[in-house]
């Protein structure tokens, strides 16, 4: 008999809430992906021989759907390459003559073009950090959960949260080296943009 449909929806709750992919998900309910994302669409229900897997993990939900805490704010918006620059203050640098903003309008172009360049590598690696935090605050959680009682359960939650640990360590090896590498590239998107902000435009 298929789930209700309260039940369905936690599917995807659940997934969002810790940051699973759908595959990981599958693996903790040792049913296929394809069920998953069947559940989650509603096409499919969840029978009641799996139900108490997905139930377990459902407390630490914030409401309405668990009694945790409420879910953690969006991040910041990744940067926009696209985003206007400053206007230039004409009290720190007077607009130039006609020979000399033609002789600056070169280097504004080839800086505009590193900026939309860099810019996208940031937003790009500003996600995958959010991606990130937001899968290291979820395993933090599931491993706050009380173990089944039942000791199959029980060693079967243990090697599906090493599994997780081990999926966390394989796509950010050096957290501290990814974090430096953001910063860096922050300083130099700032960089560009506070060095686009002294030139005219082309």
């Amino acid at each position: 008999m298929p789930a209700p449909e309260p039940l369905l929806s936690l599917t995807a709750a659940v997934r969002a809430h810790f940051g699973l992919t759908v595959r990981q998900l599958a693996r903790y309910l040792g049913v296929s992906a394809g069920l998953v994302s069947h559940l989650e669409a509603g096409r499919r229900g969840l029978s009641p021989a799996l139900a108490p897997r997905l139930l377990r993990l459902t407390p630490v939900l914030p409401p309405p759907l668990g009694q945790g805490p409420p879910a953690a704010p969006e991040p910041p918006a990744p940067f926009d390459p696209l985003a206007a620059l400053p206007a230039p203050d004409p009290a720190v640098l007077p607009p130039p003559g006609p020979a000399t903003a033609e002789s600056l309008r070169q280097p504004w172009r080839r800086y505009r073009l590193q900026l939309l360049t860099l810019g996208q590598q940031l937003a790009l690696l500003q996600r995958q950090a959010a991606a990130l935090a937001h899968r290291r605050r979820g395993l933090a959680l599931l491993r706050a959960i009380s173990p089944p009682p039942d000791p199959t359960e029980a060693a079967h939650y243990a090697r599906w949260l090493d599994e997780l640990t081990a999926d966390l360590a394989w796509a950010d090896p050096d957290p501290v080296a990814t974090a430096t590498a953001g910063r860096l590239l922050a300083a130099r998107v700032a960089g560009l943009r506070a060095t686009l902000a002294l030139l005219p435009s082309a």
